[in-house]
This record gives C-alpha cells, structure tokens and sequence, in this order.
C-alpha cells in the first residue's frame, strides 16, 4: 500500500488511519501547502513518522509533497506525477475540500481507494470506484503511539502496579470525603493522638501510604501535597471500576516541542494529572481537591490543553471541596454559575461536590467521553 496523506492542522483527523494501516504502508507519500503553518506541521509529521518506524522496526519509505493549492498549474503536475499508480490509498479526512476533490479523483480513476475516517463512530469509509463499504478501526492508538506520532514524548508517570497494590489503603482515605478534609487538617495542626484514637485504621492507611512516620505525624510538608496524588490515584482506582479505556495514565509528564521566536526549538512539560484515550478520542481529567486552586484559571488551562489535542479531545475537572471555602468571608461559590457556563462553552465537564457520588461522578465521566467508555 502506497498512503497518501494530507497534512494538516488536526493531526487527529488523519493519525488514527496511519497507525491501523501502518504495517501495510510500503510508501507514505506526505501531501502538505507550501503555507508557512502547513510546512512546519508536515516536518513535524515526518519527524514523528521517523521515530515511530523506528520503535516499532517499520521500513515504511517516505516522499513530501509540497504544492501550493492554489496553484492549477502545480496541481497538474502532482497529478502527473501519481497518474497510473494502481497502488495509492489516499487518507485526507479534514483536509482542503478543493485539493481532497482532485487527489481524489486522481486516486479512483487509476483504481485505487480513498479512506475516510469518521471521528465520531471510529469507522473508516473504503470509497472505490465501484462504491464504498464502512468498516471498523481494528488497531486503536495508545497514548504511548499517540504521542509518538504527534510528535511528543513521555517524561514520566506514576506506577498503576504500585497504585492497585496500595487500592484497599486509598479507597479507605477517600471513604468519606469530609472526614478526610477533617482529618488532613488535623494533621496539619500536630494532633496526630486525637486522630489516632479516633480514627486508628485510617491513621494506619496513611502511614503504609507513607503520609505518616512512625509516629502518626506528616512526613514533612509534601506528604501534606501529596494528599493530591492520591486523590488522582483515588479517581484512577474509581475509572478502572467503572470505565473501560484504552489506555490510562496517571500524573504523566510530557515534553511539548515548541519554536522558538530565533527557530530554535524550546521544550515544555506538562504534567497531567490523568491522561486516557478511548477509539483514538484522547482526553484529559483535572484532580482538584481542596482550595488551593482558582477554579477560572483551571477551566483556562484546560481549555489552552484542549486546544492542543485537537478539536473532538475531551476534558473533566473533578473538584472536591466545600462548596464555599469556610476560612474565607463572603466566598464565593468555587464553581458557581458563570464558571460553569464558561466551562460549558468550552466543551469542559466539571464535577463539583463535597462527597463522592458514584452515579453522579458516572454520568459526569459519559458526558465528557461518552457512553462507550461505560464497562458492560
């Protein structure tokens, strides 16, 4: 198989046909507009198709095609160039409607096919002169190749060995949201033997999880933040429970690949505090818990990472919290109304509550990445 691919923007358009296809491809023929942002974008490809034919031992040839699509007379000669080839496969889902017309019917006319990707269902549409049948995407992205291909790397992630093995001492912390909030504070304050002789078990639950030393006390002023890792290993044990993913990780870093203003090329991490992916939908969840975040500033992120992802990835912030921040006079609501509707605008789901609820926490996880990711 010969692919032809056109590059643009939206690499989740046209990546997950690469990847299910990419055992099969001989010759990947990288179609991109000689417009500035194209041609960064199609180098940005190349160089992700490299590595990934590298790790997974792929000896896939690769041709760029520069054109500029409004040019009829540069048209014609691409058309020149591919004309009589039985084996071309064209995959440009999303593309220019004017250039994805004429390559085409370059591509039907010398008996090859066309793939066309439906975002929505995870099917492809096989068009041939002849018709087209739909199919199902067989071989769906991890976010391991996901990444790989969109030209980014994993810095880092917590071990889901570690956390399933520390499940029965997490899922014991967060029994009881408030009284976690309670006992949190209490540690704060040293009143380590009030704890214990109220709440022993727990107190043994945090010292295995190593918040505690031997004396009940915090193990310096990071076990106190460390109540957040694992309260995103607490939402990790509960999407396990009731989701299924294609891939999940937790507290990952990963290294964005940015230019520079000098075109050199400048590295930013990004921690995400879960990262998953569901029939090549990639999406994200925000663990918020406690007051030490400005709800608005956590929408905007999100947003910003969304933007990135493309424009059918998904994003849930899950807050727990009072309502209202009790230290604080006259506090506002932490989600109130006009930060939900901002969140609502910018596709963002957002669970807010003082307790964990199941059934609310499910229907908020299917409002963000729909029912599919429901466990039968």
């Amino acid at each position: 198989m010969e692919l032809m691919t056109i590059i643009h923007r939206q690499k989740m358009d046209y990546l997950p046909i690469i990847y299910a296809f990419s055992s099969q491809i001989t010759k990947h023929i990288i179609i991109y507009d000689d417009a500035e942002e194209e041609s960064m974008i199609a180098k940005e490809v190349v160089s992700s198709l490299k590595a990934f034919h590298t790790s997974y031992d792929l000896s896939t040839e690769i041709e760029l095609v520069e054109i500029d699509e409004d040019s009829k007379q540069e048209i014609q000669k691409v058309i020149k160039q591919f004309e009589g080839n039985q084996k071309l496969v064209l995959n440009g889902t999303g593309a220019d409607s004017a250039l994805l017309i004429v390559l085409s019917s370059l591509v039907l006319r010398n008996k090859g096919r066309v793939f066309s990707y439906d975002k929505v269902d995870n099917t492809y549409n096989i068009i041939t002169e002849d018709g087209f049948t739909n199919h199902k995407i067989e071989k769906n992205m991890t976010l391991e190749v996901c990444l790989l291909l969109m030209g980014e790397s994993i810095q880092g992630e917590i071990n889901q060995d570690k956390m399933m093995k520390n499940a029965p001492e997490i899922l014991s912390v967060f029994s009881d949201i408030p009284q976690m909030f309670k006992i949190r504070h209490l540690l704060k304050t040293k009143r380590s033997n009030e704890l214990l002789q109220k709440y022993p078990r727990l107190l043994e639950s945090l010292k295995r999880l190593s918040i505690l030393d031997n004396q009940y006390h915090l193990q310096g002023n990071e076990a106190f933040v460390r109540f957040g890792e694992l309260f995103e290993a607490f939402i990790y044990l509960k999407l396990r429970e009731y989701f299924v993913f294609d891939d999940i990780k937790v507290g990952v870093r990963i290294c964005f690949d940015k230019k520079g203003s000098s075109q050199e090329r400048i590295e930013i991490v990004n921690e995400f505090d879960i990262l998953l992916i569901h029939q090549n939908k990639i999406g994200f969840i925000e663990c918020k818990l406690g007051d030490s975040h400005t709800p608005l500033e956590t929408v905007y992120k999100s947003d910003s990472i969304l933007e990135y992802f493309g424009e059918d990835a998904s994003s849930l912030i899950v807050n727990l919290e009072r309502n209202r921040t009790p230290h604080l006079k006259n506090s506002k609501k932490n989600f109130g109304d006009t930060i939900l509707f901002r969140a609502k605008t910018k596709k963002i789901s957002v669970y807010n509550a003082f307790q964990f609820n199941r059934k609310d926490f499910i229907e908020k996880v299917v409002e963000a990445f729909g029912s599919g990711v429901l466990a039968s």
